[in-house]
């Protein structure tokens, strides 16, 4: 397991150069609360990325997971995203977005663009109380993930 901080970090030169940001990018502020993506959290790669993560021992909707033949592990976790993912894609005008950086303690989602991973953190977390929109995320991104 890598320490916290180091989950969706780059080397300075491996970011993508954003078209729109100046360089040095400015800072940016993170204006989700704690609270309203928990037990998901956030780490800063400032001045670059978000990434949003979860602890996998922590078993966060693990009893879904195990309904469906599952365990909710790292790899169902970004299969979830995947599928959320996909449609936020096709919703909005973005690709490649978010990337991942996860292992068998630790899921996680980074991106550059900061306010896009703040609302998928909300949508994210928003999404794990509803069993059905949980069952077609991860229907749709076990299909991109294999597909």
């Amino acid at each position: 397991m890598k320490d916290i901080e180091q989950y969706g970090l780059l080397k300075d030169d491996e970011w993508e150069l954003l078209p729109w940001i100046p360089n040095p990018r400015p800072p940016f502020q993170i204006w989700v609360k704690p609270e309203e993506i928990a037990p998901f959290f956030l780490v800063q790669h400032h001045p670059f990325a978000l990434s949003l993560l979860l602890r996998i021992k922590d078993g966060f909707q693990a009893n879904i997971f195990r309904k469906l033949g599952l365990e909710g592990s790292s790899k169902d976790w970004e299969a979830l995203s995947k599928g959320m993912i996909k449609e936020w894609e096709e919703q909005n005008s973005g690709r490649d977005m978010f990337h991942f950086d996860s292992d068998e303690d630790i899921f996680c989602v980074f991106s550059q663009y900061i306010d896009d991973i703040m609302m998928f953190a909300k949508t994210l977390r928003a999404a794990c109380g509803d069993e059905k929109l949980m069952r077609r995320f991860l229907a749709i991104g076990f299909n991109v993930t294999e597909g």
